[in-house]
C-alpha cells in the first residue's frame, strides 16, 4: 500500500477510536447523569412533619354491596418465631382456592382492627394488628377471588363487602396478573391508598402512605407462612384496575399480591 494511504487509513482508524472512545465516554457520562438524578429525586423528598393544625379529611364513601361476615380465628396460634422468620419464602404456587374460614383467618391475623378512638384528622385512629403513621390506616385491603368482583376488607367489623360495579376490572387486573405468573386459584389481594387520611395530620404525607403499603404486604407475607399459605407481592401496583371503576381521584392503587393454597 502507497504511503498516503497508509497515512489515510491510520488517519481513519485513529478517528474511529477517538469516536467510539467519546460515545463511550458519552454513554458513561448519561448514566452517570441518570443515577444523579435518581439518587438527587430521591435527596429532593421532604421529611413528613405533623402539621400544626390538623386538616380534617372527609373519607371517601365505597359503593356498598352485599356483606360477608368472616369468622375469627379462635385457636391460638403457636409458631417459633425465629424459626418461621428463617424459612418464610415467597410462594408462587395456588393449586387450590382458598375456603373462606382459611380468608377470614389471614385477613384476622394480617389486617384486624383491634379498637379505635376519634380523632380530629376526619377519620377516627385505630389500634391495628401492624403499625400505620399516625394511626391513621390509609390503606385499604381488596380481595377478588376467580369470576369475582373485588371485595373490601373491613377490619373494624371484620367483613368483607362487594364492592359493587367492580367485576370487570377485577377480571381485567386477573388477565394482567396472568402474564406474571401462573395465578390458577389464586385470590388476588390489592392495596388501595386513601392518601387524604394521612395528609391530614402530616405535611409531606406521600412517603408515609407508600411506607404503610409496605407494612402491610410484610405483615402479610408473615401470616400467609403461618398458615401455610402461598403468597406473592408482585412488583405491578394493581393500577388502573384497582380504582378505576370509581368516580373519585381520592384512591391510589398502591400494590398487589396473590394468595392461595399450596
Amino acid at each position: 500500500m502507497r504511503p498516503s494511504l497508509l497515512a489515510c487509513s491510520h488517519g481513519l482508524t485513529v478517528a474511529i477510536k477517538r469516536t467510539l472512545r467519546v460515545a463511550a465516554a458519552e454513554a458513561a457520562i448519561n448514566i452517570w447523569l441518570h443515577s444523579v438524578s435518581w439518587d438527587q429525586s430521591i435527596l429532593s423528598v421532604h421529611n413528613p412533619v405533623p402539621r400544626k393544625h390538623a386538616e380534617p379529611y372527609a373519607p371517601f364513601a365505597w359503593p356498598a354491596g352485599q356483606k360477608i361476615d368472616l369468622k375469627p380465628r379462635d385457636l391460638a396460634l403457636e409458631l417459633d418465631l425465629a424459626g418461621l422468620l428463617e424459612i418464610r419464602q415467597t410462594r408462587r404456587v395456588f393449586a387450590k382456592p382458598i375456603e373462606s374460614t382459611a380468608l377470614g383467618e389471614f385477613l384476622w391475623l394480617a389486617c384486624r382492627n383491634r379498637c379505635s378512638r376519634p380523632s380530629p384528622y376526619g377519620s377516627d385512629q385505630e389500634s391495628r394488628v401492624h403499625p400505620s403513621a399516625g394511626a391513621l390506616h390509609p390503606i385499604h385491603v381488596l380481595v377478588a377471588s376467580e369470576g369475582n368482583l373485588w371485595m373490601r376488607y373491613s377490619p373494624t367489623e371484620h367483613a368483607l363487602t362487594e364492592v359493587l360495579g367492580s367485576a370487570g376490572s377485577a377480571t381485567a387486573l386477573r388477565t394482567e396478573t396472568a402474564r406474571l405468573l401462573n395465578v390458577a386459584y389464586g385470590t388476588l389481594i390489592g392495596l388501595v391508598a386513601e392518601p387524604g387520611k394521612t395528609a391530614a395530620k402530616y405535611e409531606n404525607h406521600e412517603t408515609l402512605v407508600w411506607r404503610d403499603a409496605g407494612v402491610v404486604l410484610g405483615y402479610m407475607s408473615v401470616v400467609a407462612e403461618a398458615l401455610d399459605m402461598s403468597f406473592c407481592p408482585l412488583g405491578i401496583t394493581g393500577s388502573p384496575h384497582l380504582t378505576n371503576y370509581l368516580s373519585t381521584t381520592e384512591l391510589e392503587a398502591v400494590g398487589l399480591a396473590v394468595l392461595g393454597a399450596s
